[in-house]
């Protein structure tokens, strides 16, 4: 069975969940607050799902026991590549005073042997986690991200060739910019949203194109997301459209507290303006990004949905194990069966033929994963 979904008012508790809190907490900004809504699925919103099975492969694990949250990934022809991201190195939980950790490191592997593992091949130019990656056929984007002081308006070309790789920079974006989404729309990357500081206590409704097709091409501003911003939102692509699914909006209370509201909804942009798509059978915050483009489906992959918020982040029992499928016909999104496996968040995910790469993450408050899982679908 699946379900769409029907959401009741905002409901107002104490946050202890994901990077995003762990990184306020860090700065020894005011200690954030969550408005979580919350789904509540009616007789009436229940829909069949037709028998599309989704298998998980795990793929060798990084080299890393804590594994990284933020990471950039992507796939040069048969080469895994995964660069930075943060993490808990001592092991220490965020609300018991561990110290947050970026990483600079490059990671190749070799999809194409079945025995393959893991070398480091390079840095990046300084450590960094939570951009966007973008991936093309010859190279991949990294786009933005930050570390404990600062976030990042960098964009870099990625380029893998003879076993080396090749590090070229890009025009900058117009801002810093670090837990956005981002993906390729009618040859155009596109960025939307984010946090333009660490610290910040907004998110930025911020949208930026770059023409892949130009030689000389530069960042453009387009259309803003409406209403308000968003962070940890997913991007997907259709022909018809560009997608932006679920993140959550930021802003400070009266005692100056960053307060997010987790946000059941889809936005479209069609190459001029937004307009609101269907609501979501449930919240997913900071769920692998780009979200899984396949045969006329778009695939958002687990995430956070709020429900765990304000309890024990030490009895925390994972984020969500469904997907959530657009049917385009209907225009619905509908929520499958939860996936036997432990999904990430905060990490990125990368297309690899037919099927669908979640490159490490976090899977409970401050806890990390060196896993990289491999989704496959049957037809």
């Amino acid at each position: 069975m699946g379900k769409t979904g029907i959401y009741a008012k905002p409901v107002d508790s104490s946050c202890s969940d994901h990077d995003f809190v762990e990184h306020h907490s860090m700065h020894r900004s005011t200690e954030s607050k969550l408005t979580c809504l919350v789904g509540i699925a009616t007789a009436s919103a229940l829909a069949v799902v037709s028998a599309q099975e989704t298998s998980v492969r795990a793929l060798p694990a990084l080299p890393d026991a804590h594994g990284f949250a933020g990471s950039f990934a992507g796939v040069l022809g048969d080469t895994l590549l995964v660069a930075g991201g943060a993490n808990f190195p001592d092991g220490v939980m965020p609300w018991k005073g561990g110290k947050k950790v970026w990483h600079d490191q490059i990671f190749a592997l070799d999809l194409s042997k079945k025995e393959s593992t893991w070398r480091v091949v390079g840095t990046l130019p300084q450590a960094n986690g939570y951009g966007v990656s973008i991936q093309r056929e010859d190279e991949i984007i990294f786009i933005g991200g930050g570390n404990m002081t600062e976030n990042f308006s960098h964009v870099a070309s990625i380029r893998w060739n003879e076993g080396k790789v090749t590090i070229t920079p890009w025009p900058a974006l117009p801002m810093t910019c670090a837990n956005a989404c981002a993906v390729i729309w009618k040859n155009h990357i596109h960025v939307i949203g984010g946090l333009e500081k660490p610290d910040s206590t907004t998110a930025s409704a911020r949208h930026f194109t770059f023409d892949l097709s130009s030689a000389d091409a530069t960042w453009k501003e387009a259309a803003p997301l409406p209403k308000h911003g968003l962070m940890l939102a997913t991007a997907g692509a259709t022909n018809e459209a560009l997608w932006v699914i679920g993140g959550c909006s930021l802003a400070a209370d009266a005692d100056g507290k960053a307060v997010r509201t987790y946000q059941p909804y889809s936005w479209t942009f069609d190459g001029k303006s937004w307009e609101r798509g269907p609501d979501l059978p449930r919240c997913a915050v900071a769920a692998v990004s780009p979200a899984w483009q396949r045969k006329g489906d778009l695939l958002v992959v687990g995430g956070d949905d709020g429900a765990q918020v304000g309890k024990d982040p030490e009895k925390h029992q994972g984020f969500c194990k469904t997907i959530m499928r657009l049917d385009e016909t209907s225009q619905t999104w509908i929520e499958e069966d939860a996936l036997d496996a432990v999904l990430p968040v905060t990490a990125p995910a990368v297309k690899h033929g037919e099927t669908y790469l979640l490159i490490s993450g976090e899977i409970r408050p401050g806890v990390r994963t060196p896993n990289i899982l491999e989704l496959t679908r049957k037809p």
